[in-house]
Order: structure tokens, then C-alpha cells, then sequence
């Protein structure tokens, strides 16, 4: 079957959510502190949180082909090495076992990963996806565009064809479900919260303030403590924006088989 009309439908979604971002963000009224992140709006806890993540574990789960992943990429890693210690990310490329796009993509992400210049080259990847649309799904297009960064193409070839490289391709569909995402980009901390721009107020801007209110607060709790407490209730006359704030869009799926 043609995965096109899935793919075009992903891009639509993403484009619509760009929108929404930039008409809808919101704002604080003047003088007013931003409302604290809530469960059930702009986070939610997973239904089966990560067995053996640390309570501490920042998670992306992204798709070199979502222009909100894309926008996130810097501003994540920005507010990671803000951090003291500074946090180390861990992305999982987005994949569905019957989307050969999203496979084709995370094999290239796990082959640069190999190579240890996964995050180095990751804007690049980017780029070249988003901003020039080039197709980096075959691994002579990949090789050819990893010998433009300098890469060494057979080297590249001979990661791209690992065992390695080809069983963490073949684990992402089931890395994905782990982690219960279905729209890039997600951000899950400590295996039991997750947020995304589908989620948080403002869209894309509004995500990194909510990753860094569930990462303070799993960073400090006590061991075998609920580490987010319920924010204060919030005084009278300022009610929480409601759903039109935030960017709304469906949550991706895989197409039907």
C-alpha cells in the first residue's frame, strides 16, 4: 500500500499546529505569574509508567520529518545544559512497525547515533528534511548527504547496515508504545509524565516550561514520593485559558493496514 496520504496527513498536522501556535500562544495578563503546569492539561501521567526509568530520565520521542520537532530541538537542548548537572536527553525517533518513512528515519538516526554524531548533525538532518526537502529515507541518499557533512561514506554504509543499527530500528515501534506516544514531538520525564506541544499552553514555546516544572520536581522528590504536588489554587478572576489557547490537533496514528 502508499504511505502517502499518511504523510501528507502528518504534515498537515504539523503545519496546523504551527499555526495555532503563533495566533493562539498564551500569555499571562500583566503583573500575573504564569499558572503551574496541570495534569490532564498540560501534561499527562502515562497509564504504565517505564519500568526502571529513573525518576530524573528526560525523553524525546521526535520525527526529523515534524517541523515542531524541529523547533523544539534547540530549545530542549538549551534548557538541558542550563541544568547543574547538565541533562542528557535521551531521543527515540518516532516509528510505526508499518510506516516505512518513520523507519527509514530512525535507522538514520540510530546509524549517526552509532557514529556518535547523532545530536551533532542533528540540526542538519533537519534542515535538509525540512528546509531543503530532501528524501533521506534510502541509505544512497543518506550516504550522500552524510559525505556533504563530511562523513566518510562507506563508514556511514557499514553503520547504516549494522546489526546493531538494524535491530534498534527494528525495537523503535515498541520504544514508541513504551513510552505511550503518538504525536512528535513528546517529551516524557522520569517514565511517568508527558507533555508535547499538543498538550502545553502556547504550543512548541510552552513546552520546555513544563518539562522543566516536572523535571525540579522528580529531580528533588524523596525516592517513593509523588514528586508534583497539586499547584495552588488559583485566585478568583483568573480563570485557566481553556482548550482554545493551546495549539489542538489529533493525535497521530499509524495508517490503517
Amino acid at each position: 500500500m502508499s504511505h502517502k496520504p499518511f504523510k501528507q496527513s502528518l504534515l498537515r498536522v504539523c503545519a496546523a499546529l504551527s499555526l495555532a501556535t503563533t495566533v493562539l500562544a498564551f500569555q499571562a495578563p500583566a503583573g500575573l505569574a504564569a499558572p503551574a503546569p496541570r495534569e490532564g492539561t498540560d501534561y499527562v501521567q502515562l497509564p504504565r509508567p517505564v519500568a526502571q526509568a529513573p525518576r530524573d530520565q528526560v525523553v524525546e520521542v521526535f520525527w526529523y520529518n515534524c517541523e515542531h520537532s524541529y523547533q523544539l530541538e534547540t530549545p530542549l537542548d538549551e534548557w538541558a545544559a542550563r541544568q547543574s548537572p547538565p541533562v542528557r536527553v535521551l531521543r527515540i525517533p518516532a516509528a510505526w512497525s508499518n510506516t516505512p518513512i518513520m523507519l527509514a528515519y530512525a535507522r538514520l538516526y540510530y546509524t549517526l547515533d552509532r557514529l556518535g554524531v547523532a545530536q551533532q548533525l542533528a540540526l542538519q538532518v533537519f534542515h535538509a528534511v525540512r528546509d531543503e526537502q530532501r528524501d533521506l529515507t534510502t541509505v544512497d541518499a543518506a550516504a550522500d548527504w552524510a559525505s556533504d557533512q563530511g562523513l566518510d561514506a562507506d563508514t556511514f554504509r557499514a553503520a547504516y547496515d549494522s546489526p546493531t543499527v538494524v535491530q534498534e530500528t527494528q525495537a523503535a515501534p515498541a520504544l514508541r508504545e513504551e513510552y505511550d506516544v503518538h504525536e512528535m514531538p513528546s517529551v516524557i520525564v522520569g517514565g511517568r509524565y508527558r507533555t508535547s506541544p499538543f498538550l502545553a499552553q502556547g504550543g512548541v514555546p510552552g513546552t520546555v516550561p513544563v518539562v522543566d516544572y516536572l523535571f525540579q520536581r522528580a529531580r528533588t522528590a524523596r525516592p517513593g514520593v509523588t514528586p508534583l504536588p497539586r499547584p495552588a489554587h488559583r485566585p478568583a478572576g483568573h480563570p485557566r485559558p481553556g482548550p482554545a489557547s493551546r495549539p489542538m490537533a489529533r493525535p497521530l496514528a499509524p495508517p490503517a493496514s
